[in-house]
């Protein structure tokens, strides 16, 4: 009968060394030296001359032997594993760990390795110990399960401490104009698609490089798409300073709104542009923009609605200001709608708070936002909400320093770029119009013109 056990005592390298050396001078090695001096004997050749090639072969097998079980990334992975207690007790004095299937894959820099766990370990008992192995091996993992097999992704290339706007974005990039860049992590560049990932969470405690991280996105973004292709709508609730100068690109739809009224008038324009092109697209019997598209109806800009610090939407107390409270209870209303709805539609959200906590982060606007970017946070729990991950609490104090998470978690270093920087960059691309304030009905947005779609509508049936 087996069972469960803990992790036995972690072993040195000096140890596992020690019973690599017993274990390929006892069979592999020993085994290959006999056979290797048998057949050159067979060959009629002198006695020194088989007992020489017999050792030779001897320590090749022995090496080859060591390096399989010992040294080599797959064999310091296993060990590492059993030690942190991913393991079975079969009997006193045998431990059942998980079993290498198959040949280990180079990918670029990336190591794939697939394991057969031993029963009744899961993915979980993985991710709860994740983070010892990788203090373990000095190295970043990323580990799922396909085909009752666990994949185990080892990630060794060094993060940069920094990465300069104008280097990163001088590299390779996704052909589409809407693709974010974020930074380097150990795969490389890492960037995303809002055509793919179309909501965008980003949190972390003061300082951490959240403001500098929605900078440089935007700037990025906005130099390399058009207004036919993006629009833009701009909330700054921390007084308007960080996002003002993207107010006055051609692509804002509205100068920044820098309060909850103007927020909730500018949100409640967006839904009402959501339910037009919603309705826009069930008359022509397209699911979204791109089937749209393909059906080569004419194009519609996305838009990108930028809200900077979302907890003056969803938790400043307003006080007794009922006329306040009803514009605040609108506007995270209006973002939890679009966080629903606005994907087909090509309206997305990236929202961005310093407060990473339940009640800044209503569950389903946080459900709806498929893609997170987690600065450094104070404790665990603003990292679980996050991520569902303590990962957010344990990054170094690093301005920059994030991790990513939409179909697996990346730590990675997020581009640094200036205000000073970005203001020329845009002024140099764009030009500048005068700044506004935002006028709270938000009647500056004309809305999109949909009288050709009835057209169209009509031909196809």
């Amino acid at each position: 009968m087996t069972q469960a056990t803990g992790a036995p005592p972690s072993r040195s390298l000096a140890d596992a060394l020690l019973d690599g050396v017993v274990r390929a001078a006892t069979t592999p090695a020993a085994i290959a030296g006999i056979a290797a001096i048998l057949v050159v004997r067979g060959l009629r050749l002198p006695g020194g001359v088989s007992l020489a090639v017999g050792s030779v072969v001897a320590v090749a097998a022995g090496g080859l032997t060591l390096w399989t079980t010992v040294l080599s990334t797959p064999a310091q992975l296993r060990r590492a594993m059993v030690d942190v207690g991913l393991n079975q007790r079969t009997s006193i004095e045998h431990v059942r760990g998980p079993v290498l299937k198959g040949r280990p894959r180079r990918c670029g820099d990336a190591l794939l390795t697939r394991w057969l766990l031993p029963p009744g370990l899961a993915l979980r008992a993985v991710q709860e110990r994740q983070d010892v192995i990788e203090q373990r091996l000095s190295c970043e993992l990323s580990c799922w399960m396909d085909g009752g097999l666990l994949h185990v992704e080892l990630l060794r290339r060094r993060i940069p401490s920094r990465v300069e706007f104008t280097e990163f974005y001088a590299g390779p990039r996704p052909t589409s104009p809407l693709a974010i860049g974020f930074g380097v992590g150990r795969r490389g560049p890492l960037w995303a698609d809002l055509s793919s990932v179309p909501h965008l969470l980003v949190g972390g405690m003061t300082g951490g490089g959240k403001s500098v991280f929605l900078t440089q996105a935007l700037t990025g973004l906005l130099l390399s798409a058009t207004p036919g292709e993006l629009q833009l709508v701009c909330i700054d609730l921390k007084g308007g300073v960080e996002l003002t100068p993207f107010g006055r690109l051609p692509h804002s739809l509205t100068p920044v709104a820098d309060t909850v009224e103007a927020a909730n008038a500018v949100l409640t324009r967006v839904r009402a542009e959501l339910d037009r092109r919603l309705a826009a697209l069930r008359a022509t019997g397209h699911r979204d923009l791109a089937a749209r598209a393909a059906a080569g109806l004419p194009r519609w800009p996305r838009v990108l609605v930028a809200v900077d610090e979302l907890a003056e939407l969803t938790l400043r107390d307003l006080g007794q200001d009922k006329a306040a409270r009803e514009h605040q209870q609108g506007a995270s209303a209006r973002l939890c709608e679009i966080a629903r709805l606005g994907r087909a539609a090509g309206i997305h959200l990236l929202c961005c708070t310093q407060r990473p906590d339940a009640e800044a982060v209503p569950g389903q606007l946080k459900a709806n936002l498929a893609g997170t970017v987690a600065f450094r946070v104070r404790s665990r729990v603003n990292s679980q909400i996050l991520l569902d991950s303590d990962r957010a609490a344990m990054l170094p104090p690093r301005p920059g320093r994030a991790v990513w998470a939409h179909e697996r978690m990346e730590e990675f270093q997020a581009v640094h770029i200036s205000a000073a920087e970005s203001e020329r960059l845009l002024r140099d691309r764009w030009g500048t119009v005068p700044v506004t304030p935002c006028p709270q009905s938000a009647a500056a947005w004309a809305p999109l013109n949909y009288g050709d779609d009835s057209m169209h509508a009509e031909q196809l049936r």
